[in-house]
């Protein structure tokens, strides 16, 4: 193939040089899951009817449990991880829970069996938490260098919405669990000043720090905001560096 990609020239050799980085790319993969398949034997997840469940919160808990499994065994070492986020969950409900009430309704304040739509998120947030901390229970359970996979690792939680059901995006709360090995400082709570106002941030600088504890070098993340032409958009947040 590489005597028939030297033979070639444009377009059509730049298209033939795509197929071979594709197949190649599938080879390494194919060759690491080989090299891993006792590992995902012994470390992956035992099947049950929660993987084939049309219940919602069955459904993530099997995802977090896939997602477990992908970390732990080196599949990937970023996961993401989404409960009704988009357009075609615009409107779950969360049955497992025993909430009949739609998302969006809850979100335009909707109450249902006598509890208020703050209750109602509350209830799904903690379902939320439980998950979380079963997987840092499972990242803590494995060994890695001086510690466990749950000391190098951070985790962020956040809302697909930012601060409301029909935002701005001008605020967007976030927990942050993990140091990712001593990077972060932790047991904290941080409020930036509003949007506009001196020494606000904005969420690309959250994106941006940890793309650099990541070992990247890039100083932005995403398109500046054109309003926010005095404050600085560049660089990590530096309040989260230990």
């Amino acid at each position: 193939m590489k005597k028939v990609e030297a033979e070639l020239v444009g377009d059509e050799k730049e298209q033939l040089s795509v197929y071979l980085e594709s197949f190649e790319t599938l080879r390494e993969r194919q060759s690491k899951l080989n090299d891993i398949a006792h590992t995902l034997r012994e470390k992956g997840p035992t099947p049950t009817d929660k993987y084939k469940s049309l219940v919602e919160t069955d459904r993530l808990d099997a995802q977090f449990d896939l997602g477990a499994a992908a970390l732990i065994c080196g599949l990937s070492n970023v996961l993401t991880l989404s409960s009704a986020a988009g357009i075609r969950d615009f409107d779950i409900t969360f049955k497992g829970l025993s909430i009949t009430l739609g998302k969006h309704g809850i979100g335009h304040g909707g109450s249902f069996n006598g509890k208020t739509a703050q209750q109602l998120y509350d209830i799904i947030r903690r379902y939320h938490y439980d998950l979380i901390a079963g997987l840092c229970k499972k990242l803590a359970a494995v060994k890695e260098g001086d510690g466990t996979m749950l000391d190098n690792t951070v985790i962020v939680y956040l809302s697909d919405g930012a601060e409301g059901h029909h935002s701005r995006c001008w605020e967007w709360p976030m927990v942050v669990i993990g140091n990712i090995g001593g990077k972060l400082k932790t047991g904290r709570y941080l409020d930036f000043p509003g949007y506009g106002q001196k020494g606000h941030r904005t969420t690309a600088a959250m994106y941006t720090t940890l793309l650099q504890l990541a070992g990247s070098k890039r100083e932005s993340f995403g398109t500046t905001d054109p309003v926010l032409k005095d404050l600085d958009q560049t660089g990590p947040l530096t309040e989260l560096l230990a």
